[in-house]
């Protein structure tokens, strides 16, 4: 294969830093810990510079403040989770993010370029209309290959085939192997412009666990890891520095280390916190309801509603896919990112149910039966509401924490409004 354009010597020395061992290792740490210290990343950005613009910078604040703050990590972004998504497996989006350096997907393109213009030569044609397709944005790699290669490219092994073997278990030029190859240049090729129109992101503190800088732990870029109990499953270990991580071992502390620790334990307080300061208004609310025939204690499902003025209701949907509306509108990210199937905000809610028993035996929610054949309500445990204002969580309730508080009430009162709007337009064309 002819690769046009390129020096043999400088690609040759690019694959063999790139097919490293210690890259692919961080490329695998990045994934589980959910970022890098700033040392290895500078390694990976070596390698990999266009990932610098879809990292999140971590810094370490310095004590004198003439001093300019230090990045001490990076961590992932929603764009690397969503893309590890698509692909499903650590080994093609490891190699999605190999091929976000040229030298590298060069050898790609040309093994795609070759796919198509073999399914080109066969009598029917949806074969390569369905490679282009697989292929998405990443096709105009492809064809711009197809048009500046001087000599037809050929499927033979790259120089990253070993690395690919381990990855995948076989090599990129086997026929066995098209999906792939395909699905980690398509991936690439998002990345890879993301990462031209992108800025690098604003960097981001430190996660404080003492909760004195709150702010700052539920701020725009942040992570929050998904309980323990998902985790466990993807068998990862994120970093509590800069990610919201909940931690166990909390048993019997005051709330205000509990909510440090343990950030969806305090993330739902915080909502039937803003349930009960907004009934306080008499001009609607939030209501948090129990299905017909549930354990309170052990809900598969909490549905989430708003009150209009008039008292009229609109279901928003589940507290999973309210909560996952909640962390897009502060553009804070699940790790690892959850699909909006009704597979994983099923699950999601079923791991929810753990928090909403704990939250009742600590006393913070309260379950209200209702009458037969209708839904019991959660709402905030009077005993709670009163601690809410005094020393020491007025400080968590009040100030520290008006930003997501706004940010739940908000949330609501748009999805009501647009409910309504849509529910109105339904009407009034059913009646014309």
């Amino acid at each position: 294969m002819v690769i046009s354009g390129m020096d043999s010597n400088t690609t040759r020395q690019n694959n063999d830093t790139l097919n490293s061992e210690a890259v692919l290792n961080l490329c695998l740490q990045l994934w589980q810990q959910g970022g890098l210290i700033a040392d290895k990343a500078a390694l990976l950005l070596e390698a990999v510079p266009a990932l610098r613009s879809l990292l999140q910078p971590i810094i370490q604040p310095t004590k004198n403040d003439a001093e300019t703050d230090i990045v001490s990590a990076y961590s992932l972004t929603a764009p690397l989770l969503d893309a590890f998504n698509d692909l499903g497996q650590s080994g093609e989006w490891q190699l999605a993010l190999l091929g976000l350096n040229p030298d590298v997907r060069q050898h790609w393109i040309n093994l795609a370029a070759a796919r198509c213009q073999e399914a080109g030569a066969m009598n029917d044609p949806m074969v390569l209309i369905k490679l282009i397709q697989q292929l998405g944005n990443a096709s105009e790699w492809v064809l711009a290959q197809l048009e500046s290669t001087i000599t037809a490219p050929q499927i033979i092994a790259s120089p990253l085939v070993q690395t690919e073997r381990d990855l995948l278990g076989h090599s990129l030029n086997d026929n066995a192997a098209i999906p792939s190859l395909y699905r980690i240049l398509r991936t690439s090729h998002t990345l890879f412009t993301l990462s031209e129109q992108n800025e690098p992101p604003a960097p981001i503190q430190v996660v404080d666990l003492t909760a004195k800088q709150l702010a700052n732990n539920w701020c725009s870029g942040r992570l929050l890891a998904l309980p323990n109990t998902l985790l466990d499953e993807h068998d990862l270990k994120p970093n509590a520095d800069w990610l919201l991580v909940s931690r166990l071992g909390y048993d019997n502390v005051p709330l205000t280390e509990l909510f440090a620790q343990r950030p969806w334990l305090f993330l739902l307080s915080l909502i039937i916190f803003v349930q009960d300061a907004w009934a306080a208004e008499q001009r609607g609310g939030l209501l948090l309801a129990l299905p017909v025939g549930q354990n309170a204690f052990a809900p598969s499902q909490v549905n989430v509603a708003v009150q209009g003025i008039d008292g009229d209701e609109v279901s928003l949907g589940s507290l999973a896919e309210f909560l996952m509306l909640l962390l897009n509108e502060i553009n804070i990210t699940l790790y690892p990112a959850l699909d909006a199937n009704a597979e994983s905000i099923n699950h999601l809610n079923r791991v929810l149910s753990a928090f909403i028993a704990e939250l009742l035996a600590q006393k913070i929610w309260q379950f209200t039966e209702a009458g037969r054949g209708e839904s019991g309500h959660y709402r905030i445990h009077t005993s709670f509401s009163d601690a809410c204002y005094s020393l020491p969580l007025a400080p968590l309730f009040g100030y520290k924490s008006q930003t997501l508080q706004r940010a739940i009430k908000q949330l609501a009162q748009h999805c009501y409004a647009n409910k309504k709007r849509a529910s109105n337009r339904m009407n009034l064309q059913g009646s014309a």
